[in-house]
């Protein structure tokens, strides 16, 4: 059967809802709906109101362009308000044959979960690194083998309870469930990079509006995942103080021209721009342009270096970086001041599918390919499955009934394994 599963990414300058399909040729993106978005900072809601509208922009975008009602969804929340903790879980098998089960599975990553959490923290995953069958390790998926003892090696990952309740709220104010929360870098993980690449250590710069998060994986697995306050926007804003003109229309310059080094600006010598309180026009050399832009360009991947020097993770990443987010993805020169920088190769990371093949729609994909790749869909009957993907594609009006979104999330852990 095949699984639907709608995503939403809400991020500081716009708000992207993805819908795909998993089928025996694997995912299938169906559409797409994006919107501006005013209500976050930082990736933190500031006006739910807003940020509601928002949402309900891009839904109804996406329900238009696929004429699927769209009731439930997953979202992301980033890395960087996420802790991951290591626990450890065990259970003895209760078959007579001894034969490990799903139910099995299910029960000792149930049973990790179980530990001293933060009054202020929320769980939402559970990630196991490795299982162990009476005593051999390093087992991956141990559905199917016999043994007697069965222990899991696994990353909780939690979240601030504010944060993550006023974007369930805003979301919920939609008319739409949640029915669990991705962090940020594990959807990334997922869609942007080779199990190579996460094996030999990596890291993964999303620049996005209002902040730059940025996430190391080593030995197959997400190691950690910060913030510097500083993304595209600042960029929009250096240039609207610099050459004196309003916000917006820095941000079209920026993006109408979308380089980051002068020698990137190809055949153009000079800049058109209106001013600020009219609508005449003046020349900028171009050179002042790119100068401005450079400069913050240098800067978000100066403070991303900095900090991997101070932590010595920098020696561990042979696989390189890889930059995504709608930051500074499209700004020409931008990968190469990244690796003047940083000193390690660098590539521009976005999805592989048709009508989504930009860094902009990076999350929302990797949500969807995140909670596609999960094994519950590998073990369990095709009817479980396909309800908790949570996509009911329904006739356009028809209402769904809620329940409290804490609870679905929690039950969707506790399915998932």
């Amino acid at each position: 059967m095949d699984n639907i599963i709608a995503s939403l990414d809400i991020g500081t300058s716009k708000v992207s809802a993805v819908l795909g399909k998993f089928s025996s040729n694997g995912l299938q993106v169906l559409g797409v709906g994006i919107s501006p978005n005013n209500g976050m900072r930082k990736g933190v809601v500031v006006d739910i109101d807003s940020t509601t509208r928002a949402i309900e922009q891009a839904v109804e975008q996406l329900q238009n362009m696929t004429n699927i009602e769209i009731n439930s969804v997953y979202i992301n929340i980033s890395g960087g308000h996420a802790s991951l903790y290591q626990n450890k879980g065990v259970i003895a098998v209760t078959r007579e044959d001894k034969e490990i089960t799903t139910d099995d599975v299910k029960r000792v990553m149930q049973s990790a979960r179980v530990f001293a959490m933060p009054p202020d923290k929320q769980i939402v995953d559970v990630i196991p690194r490795q299982f162990i069958v009476d005593g051999y390790d390093e087992i991956r998926d141990p559905v199917g083998m016999f043994g007697t003892r069965l222990e899991v090696e696994a990353t909780i990952v939690a979240c601030s309870s504010t944060t993550l309740q006023n974007l369930i709220r805003s979301v919920e104010r939609a008319g739409l469930d949640i029915l669990g929360v991705v962090v940020e870098p594990f959807a990334l993980g997922e869609v942007l990079l080779t199990t190579d690449e996460k094996d030999l250590g990596v890291l993964v710069v999303d620049v996005g509006a209002g902040k730059t998060e940025y996430s190391v994986f080593e030995g197959g697995s997400l190691k950690s995942s910060s913030i510097i306050p500083i993304g595209g926007d600042n960029i929009t804003n250096d240039i609207a103080v610099g050459l004196r003109i309003p916000f917006a229309e820095a941000e079209k310059t920026k993006k109408d021209y979308g380089f980051a080094r002068v020698d990137y600006a190809e055949q153009v010598s000079s800049i058109t721009v209106k001013n600020i309180g009219d609508d005449n026009t003046r020349e900028i050399e171009v050179d002042e342009f790119a100068e401005i832009v450079e400069a913050r360009v240098y800067e978000i991947f100066f403070l991303v270096n900095r900090d991997l020097v101070k932590s010595g993770i920098k020696a561990r990443l042979s696989a390189g970086v890889v930059i995504t987010g709608g930051g500074v993805s499209f700004l020409r020169g931008s990968k190469e001041i990244a690796q003047e920088v940083m000193g390690l190769p660098v590539r521009i990371g976005s999805p592989d599918y048709i009508g989504v093949s930009s860094p902009v729609y990076s999350s929302g994909v990797g949500v969807i390919r995140y909670i596609g790749s999960r094994k519950y869909y590998e073990h369990d009957d095709s009817e479980k499955a396909s309800r908790r993907t949570g996509l009911f594609a329904k006739a356009r009006g028809k209402q769904s009934q809620r329940g409290g979104t804490f609870e679905r999330i929690k039950s969707f852990i506790d399915e998932y394994f």
